[in-house]
């Protein structure tokens, strides 16, 4: 059983006061009015889908107020499988006097129309929720109400970081309106080190406040803090390895290839058994089953998706695994494929014009290195065969790009604004529909 698993719902090590909640919770907190409420619908199904992707709506609410605190960032490219993380700071937000709690919910659901089309995961960091800055309790249940089925169906896990007494008490406010699927997916987390099963922590890159309270709690509960940021050097990896290893590393232990042999594998079989599954690269998989196929791959074995017992009689689930493990390649090679050095070229593509946007996508695709164009060819050349049968699959260019426009092109060495991520997930619609064009 891993830490998570051993601090699901209903189980964490509170702290001696690592911070008081101090007042957190009124008389009038828990009267609560649920109805008349009504849900939103997500960008993916709204009809003018690429225009809200490239161009800013002079209509859409300006949520620069709210931004501006940091109180959420999107981490798009994703923990261990590959789905995004919505990742909420409480200690960012700012007094209650000062911000509309209206407004708040409607930037929240607006971050979260971006993923909730996929499946997804929150970190909610507790540290710094006090009385001056917490939302009233009836905003909480408001909150809970507004992000419908729609959100809670594709949230595939929600991690609660240094929870403390208040969080046990709110829990129990809400537990009779929250189902026992929604509840599997609670889980507490007394150290930062202990979210290194379900997420690259590093990626996080984690404020200096939440860090040095993450020590002050790993103390008090007897555990050791910051093994997420060991100095150990690392093992030298295999000449077979592909997984967490760069371009660069691959192509020069395989100079007969001009594509990574295991993105040549996946696509093949993927072609040949997935084009017809329903929602393909939008399912997540098991954790453990993925690094454990990752293992094996980076020791030099050949993963038959066809024959290995794992998967006799239930190619549903191979097809599954061999699409996320594609997904979870192109973001393991330390860099996007469209690379860290030119991606502020690649965020100046939100400012050109629609009916310029592909010559210029064009020219930025001529300025990648020769093995990252060619590895960036082979993927769309897939993708657009995926769109084609879109009809079957249910998975149209517009839904691919949003999958795949992270896993292609997020930056490794600096935070994005989310409002880059349309730009991104652009970039990416415009390559699979104008393949032609762009490649040839």
């Amino acid at each position: 059983m891993s830490t998570l698993d051993s601090q699901a719902s209903g189980a964490f090590t509170e702290p001696e006061d690592g911070f008081a909640d101090d007042d957190l919770l009124s008389p009038d907190d828990i009267s609560v009015d649920l109805t008349g409420i009504p849900p939103s619908r997500s960008f993916l199904e709204r009809s003018d889908y690429e225009s809200e992707l490239g161009v800013v709506d002079p209509f859409e609410e300006d949520f620069t107020s709210i931004a501006t605190h940091e109180i959420v960032e999107v981490i798009a490219d994703g923990d261990r499988v590959g789905r995004p993380i919505i990742v909420i700071y409480a200690y960012r937000l700012p007094p209650s006097k000062s911000i509309d709690h209206a407004q708040l919910l409607r930037y929240l659901q607006s971050v979260l129309d971006k993923v909730v089309d996929l499946d997804y995961t929150i970190v909610y960091f507790h540290y710094g929720l006090r009385s001056h800055n917490k939302p009233p309790i009836k905003w909480l249940f408001q909150a809970y109400k507004v992000l419908d089925r729609r959100y809670k169906k594709n949230l595939k896990a929600l991690y609660v970081v240094h929870p403390t007494r208040f969080i046990r008490i709110i829990w129990g406010l809400f537990k009779p309106f929250i189902s026992s699927k929604f509840e599997d997916k609670f889980h507490y987390v007394n150290c930062i080190k202990d979210l290194e099963d379900a997420l690259s922590v590093s990626r996080l890159n984690l404020p200096h406040p939440i860090r040095t309270h993450d020590e002050q709690v790993c103390v008090a509960v007897g555990a050791s803090a910051g093994d997420y940021r060991s100095q150990t050097p690392p093992t030298p990896p295999r000449p077979t390895q592909q997984f967490d290893v760069s371009l660069d590393f691959i192509l020069a232990h395989n100079p007969d290839h001009d594509v990574p042999p295991i993105v040549t594998e996946l696509i093949d079989f993927l072609t040949k058994y997935a084009l017809d599954v329903e929602g393909i690269f939008r399912k997540s998989a098991n954790v453990g089953s993925i690094r454990r196929l990752q293992q094996r791959i980076n020791k030099g074995e050949r993963v038959d998706f066809e024959n290995d017992p794992e998967y006799h009689d239930n190619l549903s689930i191979a097809c599954i695994h061999a699409s996320v493990l594609l997904k979870t390649f192109l973001r393991s090679l330390g860099e996007p494929v469209t690379t860290n050095a030119l991606y502020p070229r690649l965020a100046t593509l939100a400012e050109v014009p629609k009916t310029e946007k592909t010559p210029a996508v064009k020219e930025f695709v001529a300025l990648l290195p020769q093995p990252n164009y060619l590895l960036l060819k082979t993927v769309v050349k897939f993708l657009t065969l995926v769109a084609a049968n879109h009809k079957v699959n249910l998975m149209t260019a517009n839904n691919l790009s949003v999958v795949f426009g992270p896993n292609l092109t997020w930056p490794t060495d600096q935070q994005v604004p989310i409002t880059q991520l349309n730009n991104l997930n652009n970039f990416c619609y415009r390559l699979i529909v104008d393949y032609e064009k762009i490649f040839k």
